[in-house]
């Protein structure tokens, strides 16, 4: 071996050894952190951040990852993991230690600030500790990336080579498509009202843990949690959080949710199983878009089908008897009912791109356009009413339910759509290599779906980052990214469900 591959490999070991200690102590922040101990807790967010960049932009990691750059004769993922710190440092190598150590620290503050804004429901208390992170996003993207527009430095920072160029069409396709369905659907009704029950949290939870271990969560390797918000985090190889709540009105919410974030956990638990990528910087999901298309694949594509609910129904009823009056038919119907809503990760999945489409808007605006802060609430609302049609009633269901501006994660929100798209393409090609549509079902119906989780396996989990997410979709399915796959999926569904 090298003695510059050497070298990063090993520098990479320790920066990933620091990056679980800093979502420990984030995860942490987010579950069961004292209100008082917050201040410190951003101290000490801020040290681990200049500590994590000190170790990553050392001259000698440099110098090794640029002399191995090119090097065709290296393994497969030695290349893939020099490419990964090759764009690194096109962009936050570049990144000053005071810059990164003052980020963590308004990351820290920011946080609090939206859980207090949040349950306040007043947009006007966060709105300070805002305006300085988008401030400081402007000021790292025109860091690391010059001759980039601040938004598409950003948009690239979680999905590689995405831009305004690629989502605008894609998004300006999706909000036509999805409004034609939604116009055929909106005089159509179905009862959900069996969903928005009182609920025993205690015999949910159990089911949650139920499911979660149904599809392959290995609880030596991880641990469920509750949180404000659902989220999943990498710790250590064989150390994946999962958190979920039960706060919401729905009976389903909780389920959807653990399921989604059960999905991100097994792409994660799954890599690192491959010794040659484990414990390193590709040995995790390759992208924020790959990764949402295995959670949304699970949540939605599988958790809200027909033959999934044929084996789990019967043991939710078992759980909730109050369900055992509703037959399996109506509460397919009502998990998937079409309304819009002022809730993200409550929507259905006919609107939920346009909630996604809603934040891409206002990114765009908040980086590239002349809006105030002052102004977002305003604007969230009137691109409510044009996009999903839905009137938002206050700053809790609007601008402050997401989580996601207070962590800095501008750029981010367009994956989620992203993740719809690849994971209808995934979906395709899983049932094309398993014969049809009907064996899908017959393995849903059988309650052991091993047969589906090997797949996803073999062709995206065992792979981490090797690839691209333009060269694995590309490699499963065929052929690059578009929306058809998942128009047709939703075409398909709902056109049964609604008798269109």
């Amino acid at each position: 071996m090298r003695p510059e591959l050497l070298l990063v490999k090993e520098r990479d070991k320790k920066i990933m050894s620091l990056k679980g200690i800093e979502a420990l102590l984030s995860w942490d922040q987010e579950t069961i952190l004292p209100e008082k101990a917050n201040d410190y807790r951003s101290q000490q967010m801020g040290l681990m951040s200049s500590i994590i960049q000190e170790e990553a932009t050392k001259d000698d990691f440099r110098r090794a990852v640029e002399s191995l750059d090119g090097d065709e004769s290296l393994a497969l993922e030695d290349r893939a993991l020099v490419h990964y710190w090759k764009r690194f440092f096109q962009s936050n190598a570049n990144l000053p230690i005071s810059f990164v150590k003052k980020e963590g620290e308004a990351l820290g503050r920011s946080h609090q600030a939206w859980l207090k804004a949040r349950s306040d429901n007043d947009f006007s208390y966060f709105a300070p500790y805002l305006e300085n992170l988008v401030a400081l996003s402007k000021e790292k993207a025109k860091i690391i990336a010059p001759d980039k527009s601040c938004y598409d430095a950003l948009l690239d920072l979680y999905e590689e080579d995405l831009d305004k160029k690629l989502l605008d069409p894609l998004f300006d396709d999706l909000i036509k498509s999805t409004h034609s369905l939604m116009d055929k659907i909106e005089d159509k009704e179905i009862d959900d009202s069996m969903l928005y029950q009182s609920y025993d949290e205690r015999a949910l939870h159990s089911f949650s843990l139920e499911l979660n271990k149904r599809m392959g969560f290995d609880n030596s390797r991880g641990y469920v949690a509750l949180s404000a918000h659902p989220f999943t985090t990498m710790i250590g190889p064989d150390d994946i959080r999962v958190t979920t709540r039960y706060t919401d009105p729905s009976i389903f919410d909780p389920i959807s949710s653990i399921v989604h974030e059960t999905g991100h956990a097994l792409y994660d638990l799954n890599a690192n199983l491959n010794e040659k990528i484990a414990h390193s910087s590709i040995g995790q999901g390759v992208s924020m878009g790959i990764h949402e298309s295995q959670s949304r694949f699970w949540e939605n594509m599988m958790g809200r089908s027909l033959a999934y609910w044929t084996y789990m129904y019967p043991i939710l009823q078992d759980y909730i008897p109050s369900l055992k009056s509703v037959k399996l038919d109506d509460f397919y119907k009502a998990i998937n009912k079409v309304k819009p809503s002022a809730i993200r990760v409550n929507a259905d999945e006919v609107t939920y791109n346009l909630h996604i489409i809603l934040r891409y808007k206002m990114e765009k605006l908040l980086f590239e356009g002349n809006v105030e802060i002052r102004e977002l609430p305003e604007l969230w609302n009137k691109l409510s009413k044009e996009l999903i049609r839905y009137d938002v009633k206050d700053d809790r269901e609007g601008i402050l339910q997401d989580v996601h501006w207070a962590g800095g994660l501008f750029g981010y929100f367009p994956t989620y759509s992203l993740g719809n798209l690849y994971g209808a393409a995934f979906r395709s090609k899983l049932i094309s290599d398993l014969g049809g549509p009907d064996n899908l079902d017959r393995i849903l119906e059988s309650g052991n779906w091993s047969e589906i989780t090997c797949w996803q396996n073999e062709n995206i989990w065992k792979h981490g980052g090797i690839y691209s997410p333009s060269k694995l979709i590309e490699r499963v399915t065929g052929k690059s990214l578009d929306a058809n796959a998942f128009k047709v999926y939703l075409i398909e569904k709902y056109s049964r469900i609604y008798d269109l």
